[in-house]
């Protein structure tokens, strides 16, 4: 008896969650997009989808977005602004996609997430990516595949990152990456097409906190491919010749069925080091229109040409990574970890971009196809 007054007594205390918060009270933000004005107000535009009362006079969701815009002093000014003009208050617990305009990403990244990354009822798996032009644009495009724009954002940034065409940008991939000194990061580049379609052009390139370059679709495909080994891209096409009549008899396709990267970074004095990516892959084939593969002395030929476009390629990523002084290898959190009285003395937001950096490719086409 005396056990059964003890389990009744603690039942009795549990009157619910202290934190309750009921969906009939709420508007949850789906995706959200952030712009700067001519008067350098920030203007938060999201996506919302809140409650409305059936006929027993309970709340429930009409699933029609309602796209709302509101001006601030900071995006969390904006965001209160946001509760004046809608029935509920709002929560980004459900948020999907959080767009940046690339003006403000140039600015300072940070700023603008600051809210986030404070907030508890924030998820920090939502993604970020960066839209060329006004980032408001983005949640207005019509799409036929889904009419919740907030899911096709998702789905589409997603989709690209289980296929290795960008790399993972959520929040808290981001924030790591901020307050990791040593070591860059980059956000997928949206380019909005006559409001009817939204197109990953490439991924922005950050330095520290502020974009400061970018690549396009293929060369992010180059920067994937240099990556650690757990990241490989799947397919990719190449230009291997230049005078063929027919032009898509200049290119092909090809799969990375395996792949070898090694990252070493070499001391050659005090403060200053090199760096050099060895990258080793088996392709296969998997068009080439010109055919001929049959021939082996072609199929060697072939993957020579294969081999010396993706050295020239993947030099030229380098190149543009360094100019614009993003360490998305971490270079510097490697050089900190391993030889920290030279990463004290040495200015690394300087001596990144003149440090060495080479890589060398090796190719080997194994497969080509059930043409044979």
């Amino acid at each position: 008896m005396k056990k059964i007054i003890l389990m009744i007594i603690p039942l009795l205390l549990m009157t619910g969650c202290w934190d309750e918060r009921l969906v009939k009270d709420i508007n949850l933000i789906y995706s959200q997009a952030l712009d700067k004005t001519d008067e350098g107000l920030i203007e938060t535009t999201i996506v919302t989808i809140g409650g409305a009362p059936n006929e027993s006079g309970a709340q429930v969701s009409t699933q029609k977005p309602a796209i709302i815009s509101a001006m601030g002093n900071t995006p969390r000014d904006s965001r209160m602004n946001l509760d004046r003009k809608v029935s509920g208050e709002l929560y980004a617990s459900k948020n999907r996609v959080t767009l940046l305009s690339q003006q403000l990403a140039e600015e300072n990244i940070y700023s603008m997430l600051d809210v986030h990354f404070r907030s508890p009822l924030s998820t920090t798996n939502a993604r970020l990516a960066v839209v060329k032009g006004d980032a408001k644009k983005a949640l207005h495009v019509k799409v036929a595949e889904t009419p919740l724009i907030s899911n096709y954002l998702g789905d589409l940034l997603l989709g690209l990152e289980e296929v290795e065409s960008i790399p993972k940008a959520s929040m808290e991939d981001v924030l790591s990456a901020l307050f990791d000194n040593g070591t860059d990061f980059v956000l997928p580049l949206l380019h909005v097409i006559d409001h009817e379609n939204v197109v990953v052009d490439g991924v922005a390139l950050f330095a520290k906190d502020h974009m400061s370059g970018e690549i396009n679709a293929d060369q992010t495909l180059r920067l994937l491919l240099m990556d650690v080994d757990r990241r490989k891209p799947s397919r990719f096409n190449l230009r291997v010749t230049e005078n063929e009549e027919d032009r898509v008899n200049n290119y092909v396709t090809v799969d990375v069925e395996e792949k070898n990267r090694t990252l070493k970074i070499k001391k050659m004095a005090p403060k200053q080091f090199s760096a050099h990516i060895d990258l080793d892959l088996i392709l296969n084939v998997v068009e080439y229109p010109k055919d001929t593969l049959y021939i082996e002395e072609n199929v060697i030929k072939l993957n020579e040409e294969i081999k010396k476009q993706l050295q020239f390629e993947c030099e030229e990523v380098l190149r543009i990574i360094q100019e614009a002084n993003c360490d998305y290898y971490g270079l510097g959190k490697h050089i900190r970890a391993y030889h920290y009285k030279d990463w004290e003395a040495i200015n690394w937001e300087e001596d990144y971009a003149n440090t060495p950096f080479t890589v060398s490719v090796q190719t080997k086409v194994v497969y080509h196809g059930i043409i044979n």
